[in-house]
C-alpha cells in the first residue's frame, strides 16, 4: 500500500514544467470548443472571423498563465522543487485562469460583439476542476519526459563511473608495464651481464677445449642481454620519444614478420600530437594487431593511422583473417575500449566472414604548434 501512495505521489509531481507547452496545449484544448461555437453564425466569413477572433482572446487569456509560470520558473531556479508549494504554485495557476476568463467575459466578448463562449460555473468547483486538471496534465505531459531524463541521467553516472575505470585500467596497465620493463631493462640485464663476467673470468682458468665449450655460452648470453631483453622491454614500453610514433610501430611489426605481412602507413603529422595521444595510438594498434594474430589468424595486416585537416584522427587495423567476431572480450579489446574512452573517440568493428576483420578507431585531437 505504501508503495502505491509512494508511486501515486511521484507521479503528482513536483515537475520542471515548460510554461510555453503548458500555455500552447491549453490554446489548442481550447479549440474545439471554439469551433463548435462556429455554427451559430451563418455565413462561412462570419465563422472564420468569429473563430480567430476566439482564438485571440483564448491567446490573450492565457497570457497571464503564461507569465505567472515563467516568473515561478525564475523563483525556484535551480532548487528542486517542494511538492506541497508546488501544488501551491498549480492551485495560484488555476485560479489565475479563472481569474482572466472571468475577466475575459466581462470586458473582452463585450468589446469584441461576439457569441459569449467562454463558461465559469461555481466558483469552489471551477477552481476545483481546474486545480485538478492542472495537476492531472502537467502530471500526464511531464512525466515521461522526467523518466527519460532520469534514465539519461543514470546512464550518464555510469558511463562516467566506467570512463574512471577506464582511465584507471590504463593508468595501472601502463603503471605495470613500466614496472615491468624496468626490471628487464636494469636488474635482469645487469644478472646477465655479471653472469657473462664471471663465465668470462672463469674461462681464464679453462683449457682451450673448455675455452671452446663455454664461449659460446657467454655469446649467447650477451645477445639475450643486449638483444633480446631489451625488445621485450621497449615492447612493454615503448620509445615514443626516441623512435617516435612510427618507430615504435614498425619495431614492434618486426616481432611477428616471420609469419605476418604487414603494411604500415603511418602519418608523420601523428609525430606532433601529445605524448599520451601518441602512447594512445600505439596500444590500439598493438592490441588491434595482437587480436588479429590471437584471434584471425590473419597471415596479411594493414595498419594505417592519419589526422586530418579537421583534427580528427584515425587509426585503422585490417586483417586478411576469417572475420569472426570473438563473443568474449579479451584484454586486448578492454585496453583499445579504455583508451577510445581516454581519447574520447569511437570504436568501430566490420567483420565479413571471409574477408577479414577491420577496427576503426576515430577522435578528435589537437596537433601541438
Amino acid at each position: 500500500m505504501d508503495e502505491r501512495l509512494s508511486k501515486i505521489k511521484n507521479f503528482i509531481g513536483p515537475y520542471d514544467y515548460r510554461p510555453g507547452f503548458i500555455y500552447s496545449t491549453l490554446l489548442v484544448f481550447n479549440l474545439s470548443s471554439l469551433r463548435s461555437y462556429t455554427f451559430q453564425y451563418e455565413y462561412v466569413p462570419e465563422r472564420i472571423k468569429f473563430f480567430f477572433t476566439g482564438l485571440a482572446i483564448y491567446a490573450t487569456l492565457g497570457l497571464p498563465l503564461y507569465l505567472a509560470l515563467k516568473l515561478s520558473l525564475a523563483l525556484w531556479g535551480a532548487r528542486k522543487k517542494n511538492l506541497n508549494f508546488y501544488l501551491f504554485e498549480l492551485l495560484l495557476a488555476s485560479l489565475i485562469t479563472l481569474f482572466a476568463q472571468m475577466a475575459g467575459q466581462e470586458f473582452l466578448l463585450p468589446l469584441v460583439n461576439t457569441v459569449n463562449f467562454l463558461h465559469t460555473g461555481i466558483f469552489a468547483a471551477e477552481v476545483f476542476t481546474r486545480f485538478l486538471f492542472a495537476i492531472i496534465f502537467v502530471a500526464i505531459t511531464h512525466n515521461r519526459v522526467r523518466t527519460l531524463s532520469e534514465k539519461l541521467d543514470s546512464a550518464s553516472s555510469m558511463n562516467n563511473q566506467l570512463n574512471e575505470r577506464y582511465a584507471k585500467l590504463i593508468e595501472s596497465d601502463e603503471d605495470i608495464r613500466s614496472h615491468a620493463s624496468q626490471l628487464l631493462h636494469d636488474r635482469i640485464q645487469a644478472k646477465l651481464m655479471l653472469a657473462g663476467a664471471k663465465l668470462t673470468k672463469i674461462t681464464e682458468v679453462l683449457s682451450e677445449e673448455g675455452k671452446l665449450g663455454i664461449q659460446p655460452v657467454i655469446k649467447e648470453l650477451e645477445q639475450i642481454r643486449s638483444i633480446d631483453v631489451r625488445q621485450v622491454s621497449q615492447l612493454l614500453s615503448p620509445n615514443l620519444a626516441g623512435e617516435g610514433l612510427i618507430g615504435s610501430s614498425e619495431n614492434f611489426c618486426k616481432e611477428f614478420e616471420a609469419n605476418v605481412e604487414f603494411s604500415t602507413k603511418i602519418d608523420p603529422e601523428l609525430e606532433n600530437l601529445s605524448h599520451e595521444v601518441k602512447l594512445g595510438v600505439y596500444r590500439i594498434i598493438e592490441q588491434g594487431v595482437i587480436n588479429s594474430i590471437t584471434h584471425g589468424p590473419a597471415s596479411k595486416i594493414s595498419i594505417e593511422a592519419s589526422i586530418s585537416s579537421s583534427t580528427k584522427l584515425t587509426v585503422e587495423v585490417r586483417d586478411n583473417g576469417p572475420g569472426a567476431v570473438s563473443e568474449k572480450s579479451g584484454t586486448g579489446t578492454v585496453i583499445i575500449d579504455a583508451w577510445v574512452s581516454i581519447l574520447g573517440g569511437e570504436k568501430e568493428i566490420k567483420a565479413e566472414p571471409g574477408k577479414g576483420f577491420t577496427l576503426r578507431v576515430t577522435a578528435p585531437v589537437m596537433l601541438r604548434s
